[in-house]
């Protein structure tokens, strides 16, 4: 019976919630849980290109997705939950990418050049809201592939 009442109190208060008044709070949750699965994706992706290319590349890309990973922790600025989540999904990307390919080969190489891809799919999503504030393209001043402002 007393289980019956706490279910019942809190699908009243999710009725009274501002998140069930508001389809902008539904959308803005709804953007929010998107970004978080982006950012674990894109932690796990990190993980497998950094064992990859580390195997792969030693001399050239030793920790570089290593510190990319670091870069996204210190820019997106998660809660420590969160952070420890995105952690957790850039080692167990490693090990899966480790246990698949213990060694460099050609099929490790295109994995990796196959993820890269969904990386950038994931990044572009990511920074979408971004260039729809103020696009990249766009100012008074933009530097040309020459070096030179225009």
């Amino acid at each position: 019976m007393t289980h019956r009442i706490l279910i019942a109190g809190l699908f009243a208060a999710l009725a009274l919630s501002p998140l069930a008044a508001s389809p902008a709070a539904a959308q803005d949750l709804e953007a929010y849980l998107e970004r978080q699965r982006d950012l674990s994706l894109l932690s796990s992706l990190f993980g497998e290109l950094h064992h990859i290319r580390r195997t792969c590349e030693p001399r050239y890309e030793a920790d570089i997705w290593r510190d990319r990973m670091k870069k996204l922790i210190t820019l997106e600025e998660p809660e420590e939950a969160m952070r420890e989540k995105l952690v957790a999904q850039f080692n167990d990307g490693y090990r899966r990418a480790q246990r698949r390919f213990p060694g460099c080969s050609r099929d490790a190489r295109d994995y990796a050049a196959a993820r890269a891809a969904t990386g950038d799919a994931i990044i572009r999503r990511l920074t979408a809201s971004l260039e729809e504030e103020e696009p990249l393209t766009s100012g008074a001043f933009r530097v040309q592939p020459d070096g030179t402002g225009q």
